[in-house]
Order: structure tokens, then C-alpha cells, then sequence
């Protein structure tokens, strides 16, 4: 039996001799001159997982629930919080609470590079129609149609992934784009007249939700060489093609690697909503990639919370080895559940945080069957950007 002892004024301590080495050489909890000091997760691990028994002082026995009923005011999600960290501890890995002056090992794997490609738009002599009920605008030019569609993959000329048909049909950030960037004429068929692209803009978003950001998430990446396109059938807002994807340049349909969405940073997101876009994505064999449009410094939450540190396993002399707290931690772990919301800024704090320690940022998913889901999160750098981009990818530690 492992006795632990519990006072609401002095904490949560182990001071049995043996114990005390046991501790140590498990790496739960800090030194304290002859005793172990512990969190209210590791005493519940230990109580549930390592026959450990809460006591007073006095020697009064607690139950678990006796026991965290005095944290649950103290530590918000406290069995979120400890699900994750009985996940980690299960498979044999250390974890420990976030400590923000132990800097981690990954300064430089907390972001990916991606290529700038080149962007040179054409001016058109060409008219294309607007129909503002449907969003769409409709290019009868059947010569720059196809150029548009062959070296720019913008519109859709004739039938999707069949070859007939001459019309090429615009949506809404095509049309805009177009009008901005390649003089195209745009004329409303509602009333005959020319009709420019800032009134497009202005029509678009009294109908449709955050048109604006999108649009400015769809021109940033546009501008950068890389093809944009809908990303509906894999519940995103966009799929994104590499630069130098050409719909013209293969006998077989090119398949997209990437989809982007685009989360506001007023937005909030229920977590389950949230992981089954990145699920669905990932299903498809496709990188998730999240933008956030429109973040400013003065944005970033300075007192977002952390959970933990964790380690990992690293190969050494042939084995894999347990890391432990004698080396750096490779990841900021993030507890959350199914049901909680999370926010376009506070989910870029986070991953600001995770950058400024060396850190990884991973969101521990707790599901109500309290199975964990791991996402790790690094950072997009595109250059000349102003905007935040992520890569997401699923994570199994």
C-alpha cells in the first residue's frame, strides 16, 4: 500500500522512506526536502492505478471522491485534465504540469515551411455575368475559359471531371479575384449594368457567413501561386494544390493533399465539430491546414492555460528509449473534451505559448467514453503571409 498524505492547507505529499524512492524513480511528483509533493492528478493516478490510499494527518482514510471533491473548485476540468494524464502515464510515458521555465527541445520543429510560387495575372478583354442569387458568375468565352481553367485551375469549364461543355462557371471568390486582379468585366445580370467587385464583396457577405475572411484567406494563398478550390466534399472550406497544379498539365484528374479551413478569430467551435473536419480530412489520406485571419497582437490571450509537459520515447543504442524530466519535454499538452468550445485566438495563444518554450502543442480530446484523440498542431510559415496558418495532424504517442 502506497499512503499518501493530504492536507488542504500544506498539499498532497508522500514522506513513507520507500515511497519516496519509488516516487523518484517513477518521476511523480518534486523533491521537498525528505518528501514527494504531487498533484491532484498524479494522487489520483496513483490511488487508482498504483494502490495508493489518501490519508489525513490524523490518519482519517478518504475516499476518491472525499479526496478531489476539495480540488474541483481549484482545478477547472480536473477529470479532463487527469483522463490526459492517465492516457499518457498508461503508456508508460512521464508527464508533468506545465512549467513555463523549463524551455523544450523542439525551437525549430514547431513550424513548417511552405514554398512561395509565382503569381503573374493576365489582363482579360472579356465579360462574364453575375447571378447574385446563385453566387455565380457564368464566362461564355470559350478561348479564356479554358485558358483561365487550363494555366490558372480558375472556374470550372464545362462539367466537373468530364470533358464536354464550353461554359465556364465562376464562384463567388473566383469572380472577385478575377475582377480584382485581371480587370475581368463583370456585369449583373439582374440589371444589365457593370458591376464591380467591392459591390460583389458587399452582396456576398449580407448572404453568406465570414465571406470576408474566406475571400482573404482564398486571395492570400492565391496570390502565392497555389490553386484554391472548394473543399465541400471534405467538409472544409477549401482544398489547396501546390504551386504549379494544372488540371491542363495531366490524362489523370489531379487529387489535392491539402484542405484548409478557415476559423475566425471571433469564432468559437464545439471540439467535436472542430475534430470531425480534421478526422474527415485525415480519412481522405489530406493534410488539415487551419487558418486564422485577421489576428493582431494585441489579440493573444496572455493567460492562457496550459496543462502539462510531456515526454516521449527517443531511439538510442538500438532501443527506444522513456524520456523523463532529465531531458527537455517535446510537447505542451492541452486537455480538452468533446463538449467543450474553443476559439479562433485562444487556440492561437496556445500555439503561441507552445512556440515561445520549445514546445509542440498536442489537444488531448477526452471523448464521454473518456478515450483520448491526439492532435498535434505546428505552424505554417507562408511566405509573406499576414495571416496565422496550421498544419493538424492526427497523433498517436
Amino acid at each position: 500500500m502506497l499512503e499518501i498524505l493530504f492536507d488542504p492547507k500544506k498539499g498532497i505529499w508522500v514522506e513513507e522512506i520507500e515511497s519516496v524512492e519509488k516516487m523518484r524513480r517513477d518521476f511523480f511528483g518534486d523533491p521537498d526536502g525528505s518528501v514527494i509533493k504531487l498533484t491532484p492528478e498524479e494522487a489520483m493516478y496513483l490511488i487508482t492505478f498504483r494502490n495508493g490510499v489518501v490519508k489525513t494527518p490524523a490518519g482519517k482514510e478518504l475516499s476518491l471522491n472525499e479526496f478531489t471533491s476539495h480540488f474541483s473548485r481549484e482545478v477547472p476540468r480536473l477529470f479532463i485534465r487527469y483522463n490526459a494524464y492517465r492516457d499518457w502515464r498508461d503508456r508508460g510515458l512521464i508527464i508533468r504540469r506545465f512549467n513555463e521555465s523549463i524551455q523544450g527541445k523542439h525551437e525549430k520543429k514547431t513550424y513548417k515551411r511552405y514554398p512561395l510560387g509565382k503569381f503573374h495575372p493576365e489582363r482579360l478583354n472579356t465579360t462574364a455575368y453575375w447571378y447574385p442569387d446563385s453566387l455565380f458568375a457564368i464566362l461564355e468565352d470559350d478561348a479564356i475559359g479554358k485558358k483561365l481553367f487550363n494555366d490558372y485551375w480558375l472556374g470550372q469549364y464545362g462539367v466537373y471531371k468530364q470533358d464536354r461543355g464550353n461554359v465556364s462557371k465562376l464562384d463567388f471568390f473566383e469572380t472577385i479575384f478575377l475582377a480584382k486582379h485581371f480587370g475581368m468585366k463583370i456585369i449583373s445580370a439582374e440589371t444589365g449594368k457593370e458591376i464591380k467587385h467591392a459591390q460583389i464583396m458587399k452582396k456576398v457577405v449580407s448572404i453568406r457567413e465570414y465571406a470576408k475572411q474566406l475571400y482573404d484567406v482564398y486571395e492570400d494563398w492565391r496570390t502565392k501561386g497555389y490553386v484554391v478550390k472548394t473543399g465541400f466534399k471534405f467538409g472544409s472550406h477549401f482544398r489547396i494544390y501546390f504551386p504549379g497544379a494544372s488540371p491542363g498539365k495531366s490524362d489523370e484528374w489531379i487529387h489535392s493533399r491539402h484542405v484548409l479551413h478557415v476559423f475566425p478569430k471571433e469564432e468559437k467551435l464545439l471540439i467535436s465539430e472542430w475534430s470531425r473536419a480534421v478526422r474527415v480530412a485525415h480519412g481522405v489520406k489530406k493534410t488539415f491546414i487551419l487558418g486564422i485571419p485577421e489576428l493582431r497582437t494585441k489579440d493573444y490571450l496572455s493567460d492562457c492555460k496550459a496543462d502539462f509537459m510531456a515526454y516521449r520515447r527517443t531511439h538510442g543504442k538500438g532501443v527506444w528509449v522513456r524520456e523523463t524530466p532529465k531531458d527537455r519535454p517535446r510537447y505542451m499538452l492541452v486537455a480538452v473534451s468533446e463538449d467543450d468550445h474553443i476559439g479562433g485566438v485562444e487556440l492561437a495563444s496556445l500555439l503561441k505559448k507552445a512556440r515561445d518554450a520549445g514546445l509542440i502543442l498536442l489537444l488531448s480530446i477526452t471523448d464521454r467514453e473518456t478515450s483520448i484523440t491526439y492532435y498535434e498542431l505546428k505552424k505554417i510559415l507562408l511566405p509573406k503571409s499576414k495571416y496565422e496558418y496550421y498544419e493538424i495532424e492526427w497523433f498517436k504517442p
